[in-house]
């Protein structure tokens, strides 16, 4: 059972945040003049969450740099439990006026935002021999002093030297740098913090949908399989401009994973679907995980369940979900229990929160 198990009041709070010597920080709340709001989440794409509000007129918000913090709100118990639901910058303020009351809808988009605004004005170029995360900690250091960020740890260095053109955004440029070691891409948390973690394909459950008298989703479920685009053999080639040494190769299958009884293994069509992934890597151990993390994904895109829901999150201070975090999903009459992770989300801001959520498929169960 979780705190929403109990149901309750639910509310959202608003609160506008000045950047002012450098930092953001709390300058006034502006519920009241909030009319609606919804929040998109999409982890297929660079900038991963946006928002849109629909507020009346407020004279003392600066359009070009404050931000809009939602809170979902949730009172039980006697207890209320608050989840910040990202820091959104403003864009396209159209004020519209019904003959008395001017409004304002406003499109935000969250921080990573500001890094793909931020597109190097020369060629940028790192050395064989440096600390990945350490580059990526340098570059968002110079995005501004209002950057908050964590990411984690990690030993890896560059194998050779690699170099981005003029006009690539720091946002590009990370996700890159991630990308060699194994990591998710960049994304921001509920609180405003830049996030590195790395790669697992251990899913971390943050909720489980059971149909059951607290089940919290609604019943129009829609279950969807697409085979289009899989594949069961990855191969992995990287390092070819290196004249004096051999490329890193790896070859992986689903029967090499032990997964011979999918329905699309070579053992059950009798013949290999081959896809080929060229980039740069930092170690030999790097490829071979990131031939495990593409043939995975094509469990992901075997199925996918898209419903309405109750709002949840297992943080305590966050209402976003991290990269990597999936639901446990159960519906006995579309005979599906199983993990997915998730993909896409849409949060209405108003009480009675639905959010709908698209998942997709981590494991096959047999």
């Amino acid at each position: 059972m979780s705190i929403f198990d109990y149901g309750g009041k639910e509310f959202f709070k608003y609160e506008l945040l000045t950047l002012q010597n450098g930092a953001y920080s709390h300058n006034q709340y502006i519920t009241n003049y909030v009319i609606d709001g919804r929040i998109t989440l999409d982890f297929t794409r660079n900038v991963i969450t946006g928002a849109t509000f629909k507020i009346k007129d407020i004279e003392d918000i600066n359009y070009l740099t404050d931000l809009i913090k939602p809170w979902y709100c949730l009172e039980t118990n006697n207890t209320t439990y608050e989840f910040p639901l990202g820091h959104y910058m403003l864009l396209a303020p159209r004020k519209d006026l019904d003959g008395k009351v001017v409004t304002r809808y406003i499109t935000g988009y969250d921080l990573l935002y500001a890094l793909e605004q931020d597109k190097e004005i020369t060629s940028r170029s790192f050395e064989v021999g440096e600390n990945v995360v350490e580059k990526i900690e340098d570059l968002l250091q110079e995005v501004g002093t209002w950057v908050n960020y964590q990411i984690q740890a990690s030993d890896e260095v560059l194998a050779e030297d690699v170099s981005y053109e003029l006009g690539k955004s720091k946002l590009f440029i990370i996700n890159s740098l991630l990308n060699m070691i194994n990591y998710y891409p960049l994304w921001v948390n509920g609180s405003g913090v830049f996030m590195g973690k790395p790669w697992t394909a251990t899913p971390n459950i943050i909720h489980e949908f059971i149909d059951n008298e607290v089940s919290l989703y609604e019943p129009n479920v829609n279950l969807t399989t697409d085979y289009a685009d899989m594949y069961n053999r990855v191969v992995i080639i990287t390092n070819q401009l290196a004249q004096d040494t051999a490329p890193l190769y790896k070859v992986l299958t689903f029967e090499d994973e032990g997964l011979e009884d999918h329905p699309f293994s070579y053992t059950s069509i009798g013949r290999y679907v081959t896809k080929i992934f060229q980039s740069e890597a930092v170690s030999q151990d790097y490829v071979d995980l990131r031939a495990k993390r593409e043939l995975l994904k094509m469990l992901q895109v075997e199925e996918a369940v898209d419903y309405p829901h109750a709002f949840v999150s297992s943080r305590v201070n966050d209402g976003i979900p991290w990269q990597g975090d999936s639901f446990r999903f159960k519906s006995e009459k579309l005979d599906v229990d199983s993990v997915y992770k998730i993909e896409k989300q849409q949060i209405y801001l108003a009480p009675g929160v639905t959010v709908n959520s698209s998942i997709r498929r981590v494991k096959d169960v047999y």
